[in-house]
């Protein structure tokens, strides 16, 4: 299955052209074309961020000298995980990819993103900060990876087909979890950890193949998990931290004004999918209850599951005594370091290494 995908990331890869100005059509920058494979297709980080930006505003901000093709790695058939590899071998130029999906194999893509560890977007938006140049620094030389910038999905919150009180209920209940941090948060609490491709949960749902299944409070709604789910804890397990990932070398080989420009706009993009980010829970909780006004479809009729101080206590156990030492196995010595002085500082934990 890999090596399908490996083709066709291939066969993508070179069908488009990079670099090479163009004498007869004059331009304040290089003219420049790459393939950028976006993040989920269908919600709003893509739809709403990711399509305007490469398609309208990169080409008539660079006055036309940049020319990008996207797509989603929904729509080219990847799973999500390799998007990583991908981009770190060079088959894949530019790439936006949820970090945790390669948590397992890369522990330091979760380190902003661990469950239980922030409560808000804005909480986020400090850690990823803090850990920013030393994150970009590992990206390059330990997968020769450029970092351009970091998005997020709203609040990821449990879906689940059969009613629950609180968290503590989903013992023994079989949940889709993304990355190791929600795996090990769904084993702390008793219940089995499924990894399952985002475009399968839905019909995973529908099957009883999982119980319940972790996603953003409005990416669920927009996939339609309603459909098969009919209970939803508007609790934030994590958010679901995106990045923008060049192969370095690909990068290196593009004009500096090019780089400039692209770093410039980059920065505007993040930006605007953290302020998207702010409002998607709070929407996306009320298109799934019928609960607040839903500006994204008509409303569907889950019920909804209001966050107890159990589930609070239970999601700071859950970190304290599962995620964080987990991470801390995972990350190794030199990562645990660069935790403690980044995010660590900014929400005073520390890591035992």
């Amino acid at each position: 299955m890999f090596l399908k995908h490996l083709v066709a990331a291939a066969a993508l890869a070179g069908s488009f052209v990079v670099g090479g100005a163009q004498a007869q059509t004059p331009a304040p920058l290089p003219s420049t074309s790459f393939n950028v494979v976006g993040s989920i297709g269908g919600l709003s980080m893509y739809t709403s961020r990711e399509v305007p930006f490469w398609t309208e505003i990169v080409p008539k901000a660079s006055g036309g000298a940049i020319k990008v093709q996207v797509k989603p790695f929904t729509e080219l058939g990847f799973k999500g995980a390799e998007i990583f590899r991908l981009v770190s071998s060079g088959t894949l130029q530019f790439a936006t990819t949820v970090l945790n999906y390669n948590s397992g194999e890369v522990p330091m893509n979760e380190a902003a993103d661990l469950v239980g560890l922030v409560a808000s977007v804005e909480e986020l938006e400090k850690v990823i900060e803090a850990i920013r140049p030393a994150y970009a620094k590992f990206l390059e030389e330990k997968h020769g990876i450029k970092l351009l910038g970091f998005g997020t999905y709203q609040a990821q919150v449990l879906y689940c087909r059969d009613a629950f009180v609180t968290i503590a209920d989903l013992k023994g209940r079989k949940i889709r979890a993304s990355g190791a941090s929600q795996q090990a948060f769904v084993t702390h609490i008793g219940a089995s950890p499924l990894n399952i491709a985002f475009a399968e949960v839905q019909p995973a749902l529908a099957s009883g193949v999982v119980d319940c299944a972790i996603t953003g409070a409005l990416s669920g709604y927009k996939s339609k998990w309603h459909e098969a789910a009919k209970f939803i804890s508007p609790m934030p397990v994590n958010f679901g931290v995106a990045a923008q990932l060049a192969n370095l070398k690909w990068w290196n080989s593009l004009d500096p004004k090019v780089q400039a420009f692209l770093q410039t706009e980059l920065n505007k993009l993040e930006k605007s999918i953290f302020e998207q980010a702010r409002t998607e829970t709070q929407t996306g909780i009320n298109c799934n209850t019928g609960t607040g006004p839903c500006s994204e479809g008509a409303p569907a009729n889950m019920k909804l599951v209001p966050v107890t101080p159990a589930d609070e206590a239970l999601r700071k156990d859950a970190l304290t005594k599962a995620i964080l030492p987990s991470f801390a196995k995972r990350c190794g010595p030199d990562c645990v370091k660069t935790w403690n002085d980044t995010v660590g500082k900014t929400v005073n934990v520390t890591l035992a290494p």
